[in-house]
C-alpha cells in the first residue's frame, strides 16, 4: 500500500461531513485486509477505509440491516480474540 491514503484521514472527513461512526467491519472483501468501518448519516449508511488493492478509499452503501448484522458479527469476533490472549 502506498503511503498517498490514511486511514485517520478518512475517518476524519467522514466525521467532518456528518458521518456517525458505528463500529468495525471484518471479512469485507472489497476492503484493505478486508477490514473497514462502517458509517451513517441520514439512514443511510456505507462501508467505508481503504480498498483491497490498497490504493483508493472505500464507500461502499449498505443496508442498515446488514450493517448491523456484520458490526455485530466483528464485534464478537474481535471480543472473543481479545479475551482468548488472556
Amino acid at each position: 500500500m502506498g503511503n498517498s491514503i490514511n486511514i485517520d484521514e478518512i475517518d476524519k472527513k467522514m466525521q467532518d461531513n456528518g458521518w456517525k461512526f458505528l463500529g468495525p467491519i471484518l471479512h469485507f472483501d472489497k476492503a484493505w485486509k478486508n477490514q473497514a468501518s462502517v458509517y451513517e448519516k441520514n439512514g443511510i449508511y456505507i462501508v467505508s477505509g481503504i480498498d483491497s488493492s490498497g490504493e483508493n478509499e472505500l464507500n461502499i452503501k449498505i443496508s442498515k440491516k446488514e450493517a448491523e448484522k456484520r458490526i455485530e458479527n466483528s464485534l464478537k469476533e474481535i471480543k472473543k480474540h481479545m479475551l482468548g490472549a488472556l
